[in-house]
């Protein structure tokens, strides 16, 4: 009976239908490679990755309880000549569900989405939300602002 449970167990992960209530960095950097996508490892919880045309865009891992982490938050800053106003960041906040947007300190104006892990996603919930940022939410914010990589 173990050994059918183990082989059940075992074929879900293969599928990539475990569920996952928080990664390591060691597992999202798996999660990266398996998805075909360069990075660097900049520090124990951040990586950069090129995204959209962006050689900058950052993956943090917070809400950490040793090593998992409960949170991925992805996210880029633009610096544009003139600056932006924050009707342009208010407009992209009220229509858009899935991602937020502000002005740091210098002006720099980001956008951010996060994917909570703590009430369990499976693996590839966590590929669908890096394949939103890079092919949605990262060109769309782009255009909205009148960004040009």
């Amino acid at each position: 009976m173990r050994g059918l449970l183990a082989a059940f167990v075992f074929l879900g992960l293969a599928l990539g239908q475990a569920v996952v209530k928080g990664l390591s960095p060691a597992e999202v950097e798996g999660v990266l490679k398996q998805a075909g996508l360069s990075y660097e490892r900049v520090d124990a919880r951040e990586f950069r990755l090129p995204m959209a045309g962006l050689e900058k865009v950052w993956l943090y891992l917070d809400y950490c309880q040793e090593e998992r982490c409960g949170v991925l938050t992805l996210s880029a800053g633009f610096t544009l000549d003139g600056g932006l106003g924050l009707e342009v960041l208010n407009a992209w906040n009220r229509d858009r569900r899935f991602s937020r947007a502000f002005l740091d300190e210098e002006g720099t104006a980001w956008v951010e989405s996060d994917l909570d892990l703590t009430g369990g996603v499976s693996l590839g919930a966590v590929r669908a939300f890096l394949d939103l940022f890079a092919e949605e939410i990262l060109p769309d914010f782009m255009d909205h602002i009148g960004f040009e990589p």
